[in-house]
């Protein structure tokens, strides 16, 4: 698994060949991807038969870990954003540089937030509305998590760099054994399998720390132990002012972009919570299916980010734009098949999950119908994000997400337990936004403005 030879590739000119490109990224990038929330999915599965309040406490540390992660994998698309330019434009040096400069503010940012979060891990949980019994049993096992925070963000920044010089299939390789690991480890320490003793929740957190640890650890073993380190330079470490100055203004609006998407989705988890343990355990099932469709979508959009920054940065504008219109056909097609699925298995699912009657009823009845129906428009948001994060058209997302999710999603769940719409009403506001996003994003592909934003015109 050793460097790639930057070169300069003949131009798919039909969509077949364009297509083709695509999914030899997108392939083992979608499967990367999907391991995550198939772990979770997994995690979710074990504790659930242990109890509604064990299950509300991993959904509060979900919902906590999941804002603090996502609001940093800025290291992983603004990454991949930058050194795919440098990639398209054969400057090797630059791509390296890029990396070893987000490795820096990985560790940095992680020791600072696990520090943090551990100490005020009781009031986030209360926060949060948790009841006593699921504080106490939930903070434990979010400090576990949580510990593993920087090396978490160390897998981002080396995941970016790999996605960045195109290269999808060595972070999908890592991510297979990784998560794979994981839900071994999870099956044995939660239940106390394979000569382990049995730990409950608190083994599932041990597992994930476990392999937080030996995900970053690999990667740094293949990173600086192979021809990637001299190809691109990764042992010439020098702090340089422009390249870390580039990083950190993607990152801040990735960063306040993905914080207002989280913010929104925690503040749902939130009001779930304070409807009782019956909806919150509801709100999580179809929160990770939700998850699920949409972090194995963005194995398309990762393609397409990578190839957009790569198109622009040897200028070649017009063909990053077709591959945007490509990448519509795919993100709504793998919506369909996610969607069909769905619908489907839609009892097989549920009864995996939980076999709480209350639950089932609330999931079958009111939240399954819209998880089925917005798959397909939900997947061109994921793959319009990708093209558009790749065009380094961040500050425009930064603000379409901002404004839906405080005049639409946010305000629509805070009603819905002011005036007892239920778990229905928070899922209505999901959709909704998921509308609004579609439409600003579709709408700025076709503008064509991001062309401009990236190569400095405008």
């Amino acid at each position: 698994m050793g460097g790639e030879t930057i070169s300069d590739h003949k131009e798919p000119s039909t969509l077949p060949s364009q297509s083709r490109e695509i999914l030899e990224l997108a392939i083992p990038a979608m499967l990367a991807i999907a391991s995550e929330p198939i772990l979770n999915l997994a995690d979710t599965a074990m504790i659930g038969r242990l109890g509604v309040a064990l299950l509300a406490a991993r959904a509060i540390a979900s919902a906590l870990i999941g804002g603090i992660y996502w609001i940093f994998t800025f290291l992983i698309f603004g990454t991949t954003t930058l050194v795919g330019r440098h990639y398209g434009a054969n400057e090797p040096k630059a791509c390296g540089e890029i990396y070893l400069h987000a490795i820096l503010i990985a560790a940095a940012g992680g020791i600072a937030v696990s520090s943090l979060l551990i100490v005020f891990a009781p009031y986030l949980y209360a926060a949060m509305g948790a009841q006593d019994a699921v504080l106490i049993t939930g903070t434990s096992y979010f400090r576990i998590r949580i510990a593993g925070t920087t090396f978490t963000f160390l897998w981002f920044a080396s995941v970016g760099f790999l996605r960045g010089i195109q290269n999808t299939r060595t972070p999908m390789l890592i991510a297979l054994f990784v998560n794979g690991l994981n839900i071994a480890l999870d099956y044995a320490l939660i239940y106390g399998k394979f000569g382990f003793p049995a730990l409950g929740l608190q083994g599932a957190a041990i597992g994930s720390f476990v392999c937080q640890v030996l995900g970053a650890g690999i990667c740094f073993r293949i990173l600086f132990f192979s021809s990637y380190s001299t190809e691109y330079g990764l042992t010439q470490w020098r702090f340089l002012p422009s390249r870390f100055r580039s990083l950190t203004h993607i990152g801040r609006d990735l960063a306040v972009r993905t914080g207002a998407l989280r913010f929104s989705l925690i503040f749902a988890t939130a009001i779930a919570s304070r409807m009782g343990t019956v909806f919150i355990s509801s709100h999580e099932i179809a929160f990770q299916l939700w998850i699920f469709c949409s972090d194995t979508v963005d194995g398309i959009a990762v393609a397409g980010q990578a190839l957009v920054a790569k198109y622009l940065g040897s200028d070649r504008a017009e063909k990053a734009l077709r591959l945007g219109k490509t990448l519509i056909l795919w993100g709504c097609t793998a919506g369909l098949v996610f969607g069909l699925g769905y619908l489907l298995s839609k009892q097989i699912l549920i009864n995996l999950f939980t076999k709480n009657p209350d639950v089932i009823q609330i999931l079958s009845t009111e939240i399954f119908p819209l998880l089925v129906l917005f798959q397909p428009l939900n997947g061109i948001v994921f793959v319009l994000d990708g093209v558009l994060i790749g065009a380094h058209d961040t500050r425009f997302l930064m603000w379409a997400m901002l404004i839906g999710s405080s005049i639409i999603f946010i305000p629509i769940t805070w009603l819905s337990l002011q005036f007892g719409f239920g778990l229905l009403g928070v899922w209505v506001g999901l959709s909704l936004f998921m509308a609004y996003r579609l439409t600003t994003n579709l709408v700025r592909l076709l503008s064509r403005r991001w062309i401009h934003v990236s190569t400095g015109r405008s």
